[in-house]
């Protein structure tokens, strides 16, 4: 667009005018946000304030408040951006006054904070103060929590200069603790910024201590750096930037502290933030001086005071500037001109103590100045000129409308066009890929699979040794776990796609782990002739917090592949330490390395080399990209060294989270026992199985046929035939989810809509392992699950929990039938115990239980306050509830809490025992992880 040069102030003006009310028009309706953004862009603060007084003006012709505000607000932050803080502290005013807090929280809120800001800067700390503890009454009383923490924030930076730095530190460590709860990034970086500030201020007496400097720079580090930098604008990375170099130069690392303030200058000159590279040509000298190059420190002082001075400066930062000024003519033995600073430092010195009731008069007189002269510029316009202005404004609009739209059609086509190209060649790319991946696949599971068949089939025949026999067992073991592995990372990859892979940390022997996932090596490494050794250069009692098996595949990766790719007579090394708060894992080999063709997508998915020597190891081409994930996801990173032709080492690195262990024994198995209380009379205890696939028919009944009557049915249809027609129904039904004609969850909700079978304990065997399938089924309620593959151990332990809690509950059994119906008899039923609740009763019950769980997290929950919820006495409570469920008051609310933290548990959303057991109204997590244990028969740990 050419530019279009009008000589009279009033053209300009009418210019921004016109474009603001063609803007509005544009823009959609309500959607004011466009047009407040446009403030901050212009480059000057002049023409930022007329297009903001023309904004006003629609504004105020529509009444609209909320609209004002945001503009009067925008416009505050504008001026403070370039420096200008007395404008910047007017403009923020006119804001609060403009809105309420209801109408619009956050414009209310970010003014205030900026009236607090501006007086604290200009040394009015006192009101300051007052203003942001007013804000955060505010906050609270409403709940806004991010609101809040901002707040927080400003008071610990009004704090700090007041060399309060014990008031400080809590509402900067309380902000930084409350933004990680909320998961807010752009809010953590802003009270980290300032919990550096804080730790780096001076205290009321003495020097600042060497750890809080470090603390400081620790904090500016860290947000300055991925994965939060991204997410830092230009004018606070120029701030933070300048700050660290402060702190650099106060710990005496002065390279460091010029490089850091170079930089902040860099982005302070390019996006012109003038306040800031002010700060940043004073720390320049400050460091000059202290390096005795007192030449070089005036240089820097005297641009810093080219770039801005008078009333709208930081009159601090001023002070600080003549002090240097001082200093480096001092240094230059100019005494002179030392005194002549030292005397202009003492005056704003005294000015800055003295100025409150001066510096109103002087801003009230320059908004009347500029009021005036806005009057006297609408006063002197010309009806003529306007409607002139008006129309050549709008032949030039419509011309550039029409040139834009037809610019826009010519690059969209051209823009579709390059799109179809690119999409054809992606496609072409994926489809090789997806066909490599699948010829692979397919590869890699015939090798298990016909190591599996093979073996299988010789034991079908009968004619091995037993140590043929053993051996052959081992390899279908081996090879199943192999497939195993391959299916499980096929879901994992998943997982990762949809986000719903979770990190689940647990407490491990960081070198007893190590050297486990060695040794599983060993065996295959001394197979194919490989020297395979291990430095292990870890404390003995280190424990640590990790995911387990997530660092288990990145190990196993590493191991298997350098081990895959080593010849006989050559060596594997694989070496850990603990160092910079890591845990650094590599495996080194001196195989023949990677070809440079490959390297860059070594870590890609399904990606393979291409060289001869890969190919002929085959593989699926996901481990490699999987183990990246895995740490990228837990924090760390992994990385390559490869020289072709003399091997590649590949290195994890993992942060460290040490935790302290007593009486240290961590588990490295995943071993189930059966639970010690479930001395139930198993013998005489009938299960009935549903489950359509022949072989795990086979393998359930082997595994509890030796303690129980087993019946097996087909299929859900089949398992409701057999009940109705069994004169003796089970004690327990054993489910699978996946069925033909009626799955698991179908034959579940008639079973619990029955009268009579919904007594009767259900555990679902299911292979969808997702959360949402096992909720599903809690929901319906199912007693318990497994999910596959599991081990016989744990199935037992189920099986004779649910069945020792059964029995514990009351629940009658049922062994007698009508012969003529082929049902239970309910007369028979009432006789032995009481009747099955009536639909009435159920509702009654859900109604008790919703009203229960408002108050599970309260420990002191009791009979009283519910039979008052419920408006029930509490003697008609207790025998209600025992009516309906067999169970008394207080076990049918422990079994909901317990309910309660498996359905907590499944949700992925909590990762320690401590919260699901306080969420659920335990008094202590070791109480709730035996109850959890002799409920369940698993420990809660194991389900984390």
């Amino acid at each position: 667009m050419a530019p279009v040069n009008y000589h009279h102030p009033k053209g300009l003006l009418l210019c921004l005018f016109l474009l603001v009310m063609v803007t509005v028009a544009a823009a959609p309706k309500g959607d004011n946000k466009p047009l407040i953004k446009r403030i901050t862009r212009f480059s000057t603060v002049d023409s930022a304030r007329r297009y903001s007084d023309s904004l006003l003006n629609i504004a105020k012709k529509q009444n609209n408040k909320v609209f004002e505000a945001q503009i009067l607000y925008t416009t505050s932050f504008k001026y403070y951006q370039a420096g200008e803080e007395n404008t910047a502290l007017d403009y923020a005013r006119r804001a609060v006054v403009a809105i309420s807090p209801k109408a619009d929280s956050v414009t209310y809120v970010k003014a205030r904070l900026m009236i607090a800001y501006m007086l604290s800067r200009s040394a009015q700390n006192e009101p300051a103060l007052k203003e942001a503890f007013a804000t955060l009454k505010i906050t609270d009383k409403y709940g806004w929590r991010k609101l809040r923490i901002e707040t927080k924030i400003c008071i610990a930076d009004i704090y700090r200069p007041l060399r309060e730095i014990n008031r400080a530190l809590p509402f900067a460590g309380q902000a930084a603790n409350e933004a990680l709860a909320l998961r807010d990034t752009g809010l953590y970086i802003f009270a980290a910024s300032t919990l550096s500030n804080v730790y780096s201020g001076p205290k009321k007496h003495g020097d600042i201590p060497a750890e809080n400097l470090a603390k400081a720079a620790y904090y500016l580090e860290k947000i300055l750096n991925p994965p939060f930098e991204k997410n830092i604008p230009n004018f606070a990375k120029a701030n933070y930037m300048g700050n660290l170099g402060r702190l650099y130069q106060m710990q005496g690392k002065p390279d460091k502290a010029e490089a850091v303030l170079l930089r902040s200058l860099d982005i302070a000159s390019k996006y012109n933030y003038p306040s800031l590279a002010k700060h940043s040509l004073n720390e320049l000298a400050t460091l000059s001086i202290d390096r005795k190059q007192y030449k070089k420190a005036v240089d820097y002082d005297t641009r810093a005071l080219a770039i801005q001075s008078g009333a709208n400066s930081n009159r601090v930062l001023q002070r600080d500037i003549y002090n240097k000024l001082a200093d480096a003519y001092a240094g230059l033995k100019d005494y002179k001109r030392a005194f002549d600073f030292a005397v202009k430092e003492n005056r704003l010195n005294d000015s800055i103590l003295t100025t409150d009731q001066g510096q109103f008069a002087a801003e009230l007189d320059k908004k009347y100045q500029n009021d005036k002269r806005l009057l006297l510029a609408d006063n002197r316009s010309n009806l003529l000129k306007q409607q002139r202005n008006f129309t050549i404004i709008a032949a030039l609009f419509a011309l550039l409308a029409i040139i834009a739209a037809y610019r826009w059609f010519v690059y969209k086509k051209r823009k579709e066009a390059a799109a179809l190209v690119r999409e054809h060649q992606q496609l072409a790319k994926i489809d090789a890929m997806k066909s490599r991946f699948f010829a692979n696949i397919s590869h890699e599971l015939k090798t298990p699979l016909t190591l599996i068949m093979g073996p299988a089939e010789q034991l079908l025949q009968g004619k091995l040794t037993p140590e043929e026999h053993s051996a052959n067992l081992q390899a279908i073991t081996r090879n199943s776990k192999k497939l195993l592995n391959m299916v499980n990372e096929l879901l994992d990859l998943g997982k990762i796609d949809s986000g719903g892979l979770l990190v689940k940390p647990q407490t491990v022997n960081l070198a007893a782990f190590i050297k486990l996932l060695f040794q599983g090596f060993a065996s295959a490494a001394e197979y194919k002739g490989v020297r395979y050794t291990l430095s292990c250069n870890i404390n003995e009692n280190l424990h640590v917090l990790l995911d387990k098996d997530k660092f288990e595949k990145i190990a196993n990766n590493f191991i298997s592949n350098a081990i895959k790719f080593t010849q006989a007579g050559r060596s594997v090394n694989v070496v850990t330490a603990v160092h910079d708060d890591m845990i650094a894992f590599s495996v080194q080999d001196n195989g023949p390395g990677i070809h440079p063709d490959d390297l860059p997508q070594i870590f890609d998915r399904y990606y393979q080399g291409r060289q001869s020597s890969l190919n002929a190891e085959g593989g699926t081409g996901i481990g490699l990209s999987i183990a990246k994930e895995f740490a990228e996801l837990m924090g760390g990173r992994v990385e390559i060294e490869n020289v072709y032709g003399e091997g590649a080492t590949f290195k994890a690195y993992i942060p460290l989270n040490a935790v302290t262990v007593q009486n240290s024994h961590v588990s490295l198995t995943g071993q189930v026992d059966a639970p010690g209380n479930a001395a139930v009379s198993q013998t005489s205890k009938l299960v009935l199985l549903v489950e359509d696939h022949d072989e795990m028919v086979r393998y359930v009944a082997s595994v509890i046929s030796p303690s129980y009557n087993i019946k097996t049915a087909g299929n859900g249809i089949i398992a409701l035939q057999m009940l109705n027609n069994a004169t003796v129904l089970p004690d327990l039904i054993i489910s699978d989810v996946m069925m033909p004609e009626m799955d698991g969850f179908t034959l579940l909700s008639k079973l619990k809509e029955h009268p009579v079978y919904c007594r009767i304990p259900v555990i679902m065997l299911t292979a969808l392992s997702d959360s949402r399938n096992k909720l599903r089924a809690l929901n319906i309620g199912v007693d318990d699950y497994l999910t596959k593959p599991f081990i016989a151990g744990e199935l037992l332990a189920r099986t004779a929990n649910l069945l020792a809690n059964a029995s514990g509950r009351g629940y009658p059994q049922f062994d007698t039938v009508d012969p003529d119906r082929h049902t239970i008899s309910p007369d028979v039923v009432s006789a032995r115990a009481p009747l099955p609740p009536s639909p009435a009763d159920m509702v009654w019950l859900s109604n008790f239980e919703r009203t229960l769980r408002t108050h599970l997290g309260k420990t002191e929950i009791n009979i009283t306050i519910l039979s008052d919820e419920m408006a029930i006495s509490e003697r008609q409570l207790f025998r209600r509830i025992k009516d309906i469920t067999g169970l008394t008051p207080n076990k049918y609310i422990r079994t909901v809490r317990l309910q309660v933290a498996r359905e907590a548990i499944e949700s992925g959303k909590y990762r320690t025992v401590a919260e699901i057991s306080y969420l659920a109204g335990f008094e202590t997590p070791a109480y709730f992880s035996k109850l959890f244990k002799e409920h369940y028969g698993r420990e809660v740990t194991e389900l984390l």
